[in-house]
């Protein structure tokens, strides 16, 4: 990962996390080192993820860094508008992946979906988004962004 601005790094690291997540689900690995976490043990952990940790993450990119990178260049409010119906989506997912039932056979495809679409989420923030935040923020408007981000979801290390 290259260097981020020290106000995109929570985020960032939060990233890493959900890569981590994606990579998991679609390779069926374990969160621990048991041999293989079983479909339902995984709907288990990507809801909880999602709840505790995208949620929060979410809300932090759509109340401040999007209206912030909106402002700065409004030209990438296509970008944005896709980013925001993707956050729509993998709530959608994460709903329909909490109500299977254990025996479901939906339930790896939709786990598979939703690793699919993180991955790809995250993969274009960080490689489209964020590059152009970090070429147009200024300090101060940075300053405020990392405080407003810092309040919403801590240094993204949990």
């Amino acid at each position: 990962m290259s260097k981020r601005h020290p106000s995109l790094v929570p985020l960032s690291r939060e990233h890493h996390h959900g890569l981590l997540l994606a990579f998991r689900i679609r390779h069926g690995l374990p969160k621990t080192r048991q041999p293989h976490d079983s479909p339902q043990e995984q709907a288990v952990d990507t809801v909880r993820f999602f709840r505790e940790s995208l949620t929060p993450h979410f809300t932090a990119e759509a109340d401040i860094l999007f209206p912030a990178v909106r402002a700065m260049q409004p030209q990438t409010s296509p970008l944005l508008d896709q980013l925001l119906q993707e956050h729509t989506a993998m709530q959608e997912l994460v709903n329909h992946i909490d109500q299977q039932p254990p025996a479901g056979s939906q339930l790896t495809g939709l786990l598979t979906s939703f690793g699919t679409l993180l991955e790809r989420h995250i993969r274009c923030e960080e490689r489209e988004l964020f590059p152009v935040y970090e070429a147009h923020v200024s300090e101060a408007e940075a300053a405020r962004i990392e405080r407003a981000i810092y309040y919403m979801i801590g240094d993204g290390l949990a």
